[in-house]
């Protein structure tokens, strides 16, 4: 991320002196592969590497041949250019073949921007015209330094932007003339990934970004199901997959993260976090990665902008930070976002629902312990009564539409929800006594929640408990849906169901 970096620090320079920057992308046609042995060599002599490692790295490049299957048999063809790629002298012998284009940006004001092959051009003026013209001088000689090297440009497809402050912008249609070549300035230009703007806002690259998220979380959680399926660690990994893909380049954007790009970032976390879980797809997003014990993504992005910062300030000392102070750093950012995440849910809490707010109550204190335990994995069965959401009288009635009341049908309470299978049905006392033997006399979710993160003795109790009591639940449910009496049934046959009821029964 240095190079974007630099390209937002020039960028930032030029706007606040109430100039502009614009920033041309050349793009070289198969450079790795086409790079002249003799170029390498001609630039291993210019750096004054020794002439026995000269002699050997020539050594290494030479008698090198491509074999690939014919009709009868197999070709070969000799090869006398490109890096060889996968290995670890590769990157190395590309650098120094390609350091001497970056050495011919000598214009006031132009700069070169490198990370292998991506090369990105940047010239800052006073005003749009000024830019434009300075930028098509250094695009060209960059180029002709390119061509010289025995590399080939692709013209076509490179692409520019233009970096100003408000009202500073070029003109509709403005282009620039390079080789014959007409290069659009456009609002958005694509480099190492991101997909940048004029104004550092990223709307468009989360524009780009959350779709593919959204498929990517979409097509793991069809692997995932509620019921059997994958293990938690496999579910956790699916999710630590989608993840990273939504936190690349976080050093750069996330200072710049507006409320609806993260609104945007966090729809594609909530899908993956239900699934974690094994939760109904009713679940709230705050609820769901609580549970699933996932920082939110936009807090994530801080953690990694934070220790990318420390590293830069470690190293622009002069100081290379190990992996202890790495970690350390990591360790104080995360705890720093924790906190965030706690303050954030319990503003939440006076405008949630009494279910969503029964969970988080429960979890808020214990955020952090409960996403870092060693122990313990939520069932389909154990997360219905975490969350509130399942088999229960109030969530069939309010929620699925499939129930007349929210009572109880096991012991006629007027309300039926999870925490009163958990502590009040008379039905379940004798569980209820084998839990209370484990977890204490205190069922509300909050001291239980605590006691599961204490022993692996106490989560397994719970599990029982809940996997015996929903399962019996399920089963009467299940009768009751189709008998011929109920208003379910009834319902069913008029045609009028409601909202579609999103009730995975094992």
């Amino acid at each position: 991320m240095d190079a974007v970096l630099r390209v937002r620090h020039l960028s930032d320079r030029a706007c606040s002196e109430g100039g502009v920057l614009l920033a041309v992308s050349i793009d070289i046609a198969n450079a790795f592969n086409t790079i002249p042995w003799s170029t390498i060599v001609e630039s291993l002599r210019f750096h004054r590497v020794p002439p026995s490692l000269r002699t050997l790295i020539e050594d290494y490049l030479s008698g090198r041949n491509v074999v690939f299957p014919e009709r009868r048999g197999w070709g070969r063809k000799a090869v006398s250019c490109g890096v060889p790629q996968g290995s670890v002298l590769g990157p190395l012998l590309w650098d120094i073949g390609f350091d001497w284009v970056l050495r011919g940006a000598s214009l006031r004001g132009v700069d070169v921007v490198c990370y292998a092959d991506d090369t990105l051009v940047t010239a800052r003026g006073a005003d749009y015209r000024a830019a434009a013209i300075l930028a098509t001088a250094a695009v060209s000689t960059v180029v002709s330094r390119i061509r010289r090297l025995g590399l080939e440009v692709a013209l076509r497809k490179s692409e520019a932007v233009c970096f100003h402050p408000v009202r500073r912008g070029p003109p509709p249609g403005a282009n620039l003339i390079v080789g014959g070549v007409s290069i659009a300035v456009q609002p958005k230009l694509k480099y190492l990934g991101l997909v940048l703007d004029s104004r550092w806002r990223f709307d468009h690259h989360f524009g780009e970004l959350v779709p593919k998220l959204l498929g990517m979380a979409g097509a793991l959680a069809r692997l995932l199901p509620n019921v059997g399926g994958c293990s938690a660690g496999v579910r956790r990994l699916y999710l630590g997959v989608v993840r990273s893909m939504a936190l690349y380049g976080a050093p750069v954007w996330s200072p710049a993260l507006s409320a609806r790009n993260a609104a945007l970032l966090l729809r594609a976390q909530r899908v993956l976090a239900v699934r974690v879980i094994r939760g109904y797809r009713t679940i709230s997003r705050e609820v769901a990665c609580a549970l699933a014990g996932s920082l939110p993504w936009d807090l994530e992005a801080e953690v990694a902008a934070a220790v990318y910062r420390r590293r830069t300030q470690s190293l622009s000392r002069g100081r290379t930070p190990g992996p202890s102070a790495v970690g350390r750093w990591r360790r104080a950012a995360r705890h720093l976002a924790y906190a965030k995440w706690r303050e954030r849910l319990l503003e939440e809490l006076g405008q949630t629902s009494v279910t969503r707010r029964r969970t988080l109550e429960a979890l808020v204190p214990v955020l952090e312990a409960w996403s870092d335990r060693r122990h313990g994995v939520l069932s389909f069965h154990l997360t219905q009564v975490l969350s509130g959401h399942g088999c229960f009288g109030r969530y069939l009635w309010k929620v699925c539409r499939r129930e007349p009341h929210p009572g109880c049908h096991q012991c006629g309470h007027p309300d039926d929800d999870a925490q009163h299978a958990l502590e009040a049905c008379p039905r379940w006392e004798r569980s209820r006594r084998d839990l209370i033997a484990v977890l204490g006399r205190d069922l509300s979710l909050r001291a239980v929640v605590a006691r599961m993160l204490e022993d692996r003795n106490s989560w397994e109790a719970m599990t029982r408990f809940c996997d015996l009591v929903m399962a019996f639940r399920e089963a009467e449910e299940r009768e009751r849906e189709w008998d011929p009496s109920s208003a379910s049934q009834r319902r069913r046959r008029s045609g009028r169901h409601g909202r579609e009821a999103p009730v995975h029964l094992p």
